[in-house]
């Protein structure tokens, strides 16, 4: 009810610029693309391929996955991924460096993706800060995966060092080049 003779209240608005931004529907579909590229590597490895059913659920979970991310079944992703490789032959350095960069990916995608609703924007700055952070750990994870691989006494050739030190560089010059978080308060 209005008092008569007195001015109605202003509605105050409050406008928050921000920049450059990409739906959170696009975050999503990202989640889904990594998580199916990180099975597809993993189960391209030795052993037994997936068929029918198998692959069938494997794509479920992550329809699953895109569809609710903070319920956390990017977790199960991954687990499906490890499990194939540990079971069988260990598969090339390519392919563990692939999936060590992969999974990082996947799970940092998740986690954005479970932040954010379908109708948000994120920003650039924001997923920037965020790449850098993964690009920090792969670098060690990177490392790890190499002596790991050593340690299991797969033969590691001169070339396969030499993706492996190419990799580790990248992830070096990743962290290099992207945005470092502000110091403006």
């Amino acid at each position: 009810m209005r008092i008569p003779f007195l001015p109605a209240p202003r509605v105050r608005e409050v406008v928050v610029p921000i920049g450059p931004s990409v739906p959170a529907v696009l975050v999503r579909l990202t989640v889904g693309v990594l998580g199916l590229t990180t099975l597809v590597v993993a189960f391209a490895g030795p052993g037994p391929r997936t068929h029918g059913l198998l692959s069938a659920a494997l794509f479920a979970i992550v329809v699953a996955v895109v569809l609710r991310p903070e319920v956390g079944l990017v977790g199960l992703v991954v687990l499906v991924a490890g499990v194939r490789v540990l079971v069988f032959d260990p598969p090339s350095l390519g392919v563990v460096l692939a999936l060590v960069v992969l999974v990082h990916l996947t799970v940092w995608t998740a986690a954005l993706a479970a932040r954010t609703s379908w109708r948000a924007a994120i920003e650039w700055r924001v997923i920037g800060r965020g790449l850098r952070d993964v690009a920090v750990v792969q670098v060690f994870a990177l490392v790890l995966a190499v002596v790991a691989l050593a340690l299991t006494g797969t033969s590691l050739a001169a070339a396969d060092l030499w993706r492996a030190v190419g990799a580790v560089s990248a992830m070096v010059v990743t962290v290099l080049v992207l945005p470092r978080a502000s110091t403006d308060a």
